[in-house]
């Protein structure tokens, strides 16, 4: 019998999380998130990181035309390549793979809540800003993500 208490072996003690699901968005602050979840991530055996970045769909709110003419369509895929070419040198400066980013189109929360439920994320992690006004009213992508999702949701105040 060993004079080591079990709960010393770390190397034989299963991970909390498994799958780390980290909602970014294109602005600097994603990198705090970023180096959250990389620590976290490390802390985990055998845990796998995937990035997520929900390219929103736009609603031409100030489109200044002719009365009855539509707004010029919005190019989904240009802005999911230039959102890519943002976030990736970002992810690799980290020491994330910038390989496990997946773009998604559509309402942020929804779209994160349902990546997470496809991967099985055991946990969700994204950045939480004050908010005031009238998106306090009408409720912030992280805190629906907090109360809507299925696993455990990190979020980063940034």
């Amino acid at each position: 019998m060993s004079d080591k208490p079990a709960s010393d072996n770390s190397e034989n003690t299963p991970s909390e999380y498994k799958t780390i699901l980290v909602a970014v968005e294109c602005s600097k602050e994603s990198e705090e998130v970023l180096k959250k979840a990389k620590r976290l991530a490390d802390s985990q055996v055998g845990a796998e990181v995937k990035i997520l970045h929900v390219v929103i769909d736009i609603i031409a709110v100030d489109w200044v035309g002719m009365p009855g003419q539509l707004p010029p369509p919005i190019d989904q895929e240009e802005l999911s390549e230039s959102a890519a070419n943002y976030l990736k040198p970002m992810i690799e400066a980290v020491g994330l793979d910038p390989a496990a980013m997946t773009m998604r189109y559509g309402f942020a929360a929804q779209e994160i809540l349902d990546e997470a439920k496809e991967t099985n994320a055991d946990l969700i992690i994204a950045g939480s800003h004050a908010r005031h006004g009238l998106e306090r009213l009408l409720g912030s992508t992280a805190h629906k993500i907090l109360n809507l999702s299925e696993c455990d949701v990190l979020l980063v105040r940034v």
